[in-house]
């Protein structure tokens, strides 16, 4: 007498599930979903759904090898680790469920030996003091506004390129080594106290018409 015994899906997880004891196991990433929460794992041929422990700040991709602890008492499972990437050397850093996450210490050092790149919404950057050192900054946004007390830019070589540049400030200092080339259409200087150019030589010369006003007028 022969019996046919036909096995449901559900029955199938209960049998993966039995088989999987409590304690550590090594298994292999099959999928993980886009909030990086919840892996589905194999172990032995049979597959789990895992959940990521929040320690595990290196998100799985598949095909990865991880560490996988299991509590039979709750009937749950936890990807704790990345053991191995074969396919790529490429690893996010984040926390499981794409939550908010923040890195604090005395001094932190991010050393990259090609390119550090930043996307976000909004960036922030609060210091007492905040210095950039470059052989090379490019600078391209559509609106660029600057707040300082004190505000001081010593470069070899500096150019501006804006459709409409305001400068306010209370103090002004500037000190050219070698040549001042300014090239404009039209020009207005309004100076409330007194205005004073010293120089070995000057040369003014116009197109059209030159008209100094004043009440007095000295020449010397």
């Amino acid at each position: 007498m022969t019996m046919t015994v036909r096995a449901t899906r559900a029955d199938l997880l209960m049998t993966t599930e039995r088989l999987l004891g409590p304690g550590h196991h090594i298994a292999r990433i099959v999928s993980i979903d886009y909030d990086g929460a919840t892996a589905e794992v194999e172990v032995g041929g049979a597959r789990h759904a895992a959940a990521l422990a929040v320690g595990c700040l290196i998100r799985p991709i598949p095909r990865d090898l991880v560490l996988l602890f299991c509590d039979c008492d709750a009937r749950q499972a936890f990807v704790l680790t990345v053991l191995e990437r074969a396919d790529s050397n490429r690893c996010v850093i984040a926390l499981p469920g794409r939550g908010p996450m923040c890195i604090e210490g005395e001094t932190i050092a991010i050393a990259v030996r090609q390119r550090l790149s930043l996307r976000a919404e909004s960036v922030d950057l609060q210091a007492k003091l905040f210095a950039v050192v470059a052989d090379k900054a490019t600078w391209i946004g559509k609106l660029y506004s600057l707040i300082a007390d004190r505000f001081r830019s010593s470069a070899r070589i500096q150019e501006e390129s804006a459709d409409s540049l305001t400068i306010n400030a209370v103090e002004r200092i500037a000190v050219i080594d070698r040549i001042d080339s300014l090239q404009t259409e039209m020009q207005a200087t309004k100076v409330t106290g007194i205005a004073s150019e010293t120089a070995h030589s000057k040369v003014i010369a116009v197109t059209e018409d030159l008209r100094l006003d004043g009440k007095r007028v000295t020449v010397a």
